[in-house]
């Protein structure tokens, strides 16, 4: 048994068992099912000849019968494909090391390729089945060049089951809807999250390791099927890279019980290839998670001094960074001179423990030797990440152009950030410096005069766009214009209950350091991490009602809850705490404003219930520490 420690995003191997079969499959059908045996996934062929496949949970249907096939050159491979007679299953077990909602997780699914011909096209469908979900991909193998068209992937949803989707294909920055299942008209973003009839469950479609591909949406048809198509391609060509076969991402199916599995499913990041050793040696020594302030939000980048002030304000309440964003390079017309005062910038907020992010058009990194050239400068001057933004996309040139940035940004030790961006499909594993990536609707939208983000939105988030990873919401404004309907507890909470390893918080300092009615919580907002070693989600969680989030950091709990409608109070249980007392403290809503918080300190321990009372819109913040 091999061990192999490292921090952030490297592999760590516990042991990975290849444990082999061969299964006869029958006549036009071959079965998988997960380590565990309460999922199984059946590969068919219907009347009409078409490849199909069935997903079921303890029995239970999740996925109805649904097409699979790519169409490739021409040819829908999906129709009249001849399934193999037999199939070898091996099961594979890994311990790998993550960075968000806990350090490490369990690659452990059973694995299997079926080959399959259709007319001359030899082609095969890798399947691999976890305990809470599916991933199949398809594999051309050889040596050339294929012309992708479209394909025939589609899931059939049960009827009666709840849809929660956004449509927004430029930047996935749309509303959530919720729908009826039946009555889903639309063309939507990933991930996709359903919840099933009667106590079903819930199931969520998104996608993996999207790389030399384009990334998927969904188009809904009759008879509740979504079908994956290619909204920013209508065709693309795939070249074989070497003797290895052209595969394309991933399509996922997350399957569990409850909230809480839901979000602790790991399957997105197990897909996604391991990072290259040789690229991220020294990982940990320049990979720094953390939290940054960021003038644009509230004063705009102003000039030097302005970003000054913000380093001095980061280094009184202990976060790591600062991001300095669109408009530095107008500092001066002269490059040498703007780099100049970068460096300036760099040094000073390093002198006082802060380091600098700095924004760049991903339009002018298109260029594969400027872009070295930038990336280099930035280094030189002593910043440590880049927020590239603006590409709105994700067709097959956009996805290279995200992979060549991170290996880029990689080779001059520097960090990333994506705005303007498609959803997150694992990169973080196999790039560990890519430390976050917009693709959400954030708090920028309260920016203006109509304030577009509801608490519902807020309780809707953790349970839809964060499955597929992190995404820079932006979070935390005590300002009473930009709050829209939350509460100080709610814009608290969303730090602890949205992940991102790198968070910007959205204010000005002053709102943190000076103003009175946030000093009762300022002792705990300078103490929340941004990546965590266990996560919970807190019975009584309901998709846009009640977020509720239980999260570990070493030996210390945060408890942050969004509540997404009317007021109400959640009874929390806090038999997840180790043994012996905890220190609380306990940050609560004032009922008659949303201005403000409430604050009260006492010891509990694993057989305490804790009582979130929290009005329309409001929250509950919570920090456990071992007492003495």
């Amino acid at each position: 048994m091999v061990k192999q420690f490292a921090r952030y995003g490297i592999i760590i191997w516990v042991g990975v068992f290849f444990s082999l079969a061969l299964i006869a499959g029958m006549k036009d059908k071959i079965e998988l099912s997960s380590p565990d045996g309460n999922l199984k996934v059946v590969f068919y062929k219907d009347d009409a000849g078409r490849l199909r496949y069935e997903l079921l949970s303890k029995e239970r249907v999740v996925i109805e019968g649904s097409e699979l096939g790519l169409i490739v050159d021409g040819v829908e491979l999906g129709k009249d494909a001849q399934l193999p007679g037999d199939i070898e299953v091996r099961t594979v077990y890994e311990q790998i090391s993550t960075r968000g909602n806990h350090w490490s997780a369990r690659n452990y699914c059973n694995t299997t390729i079926l080959s399959l011909k259709t007319g001359k096209t030899e082609w095969q469908i890798e399947a691999r089945i976890f305990n809470d979900g599916l991933g199949f991909r398809y594999l051309i193998p050889g040596k050339g060049s294929i012309m992708v068209s479209g394909e025939t992937t589609s899931f059939k949803i049960p009827g009666k089951s709840i849809a929660y989707f956004q449509t927004n294909m430029i930047n996935n920055e749309g509303e959530y809807e919720r729908k009826l299942i039946e009555d889903v008209n639309a063309l939507a973003g990933m991930p996709v999250t359903m919840k099933l009839a009667d106590d079903g469950g819930y199931i969520a479609l998104t996608e993996s390791a999207v790389y030399n591909w384009s990334g998927m949406a969904l188009r809904t048809e009759n008879d509740r099927v979504w079908r994956g198509v290619y909204p920013d391609d209508s065709s693309f060509q795939v070249s074989s890279q070497g003797n290895i076969a052209i595969s394309s991402p991933w399509r996922v199916i997350m399957v569990a019980k409850d909230l809480n599995g839901l979000v602790n499913c790991d399957i997105v990041y197990a897909l996604s290839p391991a990072p290259d050793k040789t690229l991220f040696a020294d990982a940990d020594l320049w990979i720094k998670p953390g939290r940054a302030l960021w003038s644009w939000w509230r004063e705009g980048t102003g000039n030097l001094e302005t970003q000054k002030r913000y380093a001095e304000s980061a280094q009184k309440l202990g976060f790591e960074f600062i991001l300095v964003d669109e408009g530095w390079e107008r500092w001066s017309l002269n490059e040498s001179e703007y780099f100049g005062m970068l460096k300036e910038l760099c040094d000073y907020a390093s002198s006082r423990g802060v380091k600098v992010w700095v924004w760049k058009h991903w339009s002018k990194l298109k260029d594969e030797n400027y872009r070295r050239y930038f990336f280099q400068k930035v280094k030189e001057s002593g910043a440590v990440g880049v927020k590239i933004d603006f590409m709105d996309s994700e067709s097959k040139e956009m996805i290279e152009f995200y992979e060549s940035a991170l290996k880029d940004a990689a080779r001059s030790k520097l960090m990333v950030n994506f705005h303007g961006a498609n959803k997150p499909t694992g990169e973080a594993r196999t790039y560990p410096n890519e430390m976050t990536r917009e693709g959400v609707r954030g708090l920028e939208y309260n920016k203006g005069i109509i304030y577009t983000l509801s608490p519902s939105y807020n309780a809707t988030l953790p349970f839809t766009r964060f499955l597929a990873g992190h995404a820079d919401y932006t979070p935390v404004t005590f300002s009473r214009w930009f709050m829209g309907k939350t509460s100080f507890a709610h814009q608290l909470a969303t730090p602890i209950v949205f992940l991102s390893e790198l968070t910007h918080y959205a204010d000005k300092p002053e709102m943190f350091l000076e103003y009175d009615k946030t000093a009762p919580a300022l002792d705990v907002l300078k103490s929340i991490p941004t990546v965590w070693d266990e996560t919970i989600v807190l019975p009584g969680s309901e998709i846009g009602e009640v977020a509720g989030f239980a999260r570990r950091s070493g030996k210390i709990w945060f408890i942050g809850v969004l509540n997404g409608g009317d007021a109400k109070t959640l009874r929390i249980n806090l038999s997840f705490l180790g043994p012996g007392n905890y220190q609380a403290v306990i940050l609560v809503d004032k009922m008659r404003t949303k201005m403000g918080f409430e604050r009260s300190e006492k010891i509990v321990n694993a057989k305490s219930i804790l009582e979130a009372k929290m009005r329309a819109g409001g929250g509950f913040v919570a920090k456990l520490t071992p007492a003495p």
